[in-house]
């Protein structure tokens, strides 16, 4: 069973990775029933449930109804750490990237994403180490990119170059990271 599936519902699921997985962007109403994949009654009565609990914030334009990730509710940092370890990033990328786990010995986002300081704007740093080059990466995320609303911009690197004294790729290695290599190992049979 999915991490997730004890806690949350699937269409709370994919209201979570698209709110707290971008949670500088304004969602309409329409757009995240659509994602959520739920009746309209249903998923309306979920987004006024979150917005009740204030873990989305509502703005009104007119008659339609905008709504956003409430960054200053209390429980954001650990449900943006639960997105990020699920369906807002790890789970995408592992679906991606899964033709390409049996030649990886690491796999993970670093950057902004990872460190939590990303903005709306901000695309996704992969760092990926194993027998492969860009050529096999690329076509992997044209799709996912589109599932994620950001870029992402993969960074390949072969095992010896990786083992290397670099001081750029040092601060790679060090700094703050989101794995992915459990999530890929779950995607394979």
């Amino acid at each position: 069973m999915p991490p997730l599936d004890a806690f949350f519902t699937p269409a709370e699921q994919r209201l979570l990775g698209s709110v707290i997985g971008q949670p500088d962007r304004e969602f309409g109403t329409l757009e995240l029933l659509q994602q959520m994949g739920n009746g309209r009654g249903a998923g309306s009565a979920l987004l006024q449930r979150w917005t009740d609990a204030g873990v989305l914030l509502e703005r009104r334009v007119g008659n339609q109804r905008r709504f956003m990730a409430n960054r200053a509710f209390l429980l954001y940092p650990e449900l943006r750490r639960i997105a990020q370890k699920t369906v807002a990033l790890t789970e995408p990328l592992a679906q991606a990237l899964a033709p390409l786990a049996d030649r990886l010995t690491e796999a993970f986002v670093f950057g902004s994403v990872a460190a939590g300081t990303d903005r709306a704007d901000s695309d996704i740093d992969l760092a990926l180490v194993g027998d492969i080059d860009l050529f096999d990466v690329s076509p992997l995320l044209d799709d996912v990119q589109l599932r994620l609303g950001r870029p992402v911009h993969a960074n390949v690197y072969r095992p010896s170059e990786w083992a290397s004294e670099d001081p750029v790729l040092a601060t790679i290695k060090n700094g703050a990271r989101v794995d992915l290599m459990e999530a890929l190992r779950a995607q394979t049979p």
